[in-house]
């Protein structure tokens, strides 16, 4: 499974995920198109880790 990570800024923060940050936050996205959104770099490269190991772990 593809995951991407993307810095959102500005305009390009939905609505909804203002509360996060209105200059900059963080979307995850997976191959699927589940969207997860941090505030932070750290919090939304540690989800892309977990997604990967998940799906290492699936294949086992």
């Amino acid at each position: 499974m593809a995951v991407r990570l993307k810095k959102l800024q500005g305009s390009d923060i939905p609505e909804e995920h203002r509360h996060l940050g209105d200059e900059e936050i963080f979307q995850v996205v997976t191959g699927d198109d589940q969207q997860h959104f941090f505030a932070s770099e750290t919090e939304a490269a540690a989800k892309v880790a977990q997604l990967i190991e998940r799906e290492r772990d699936g294949d086992s």
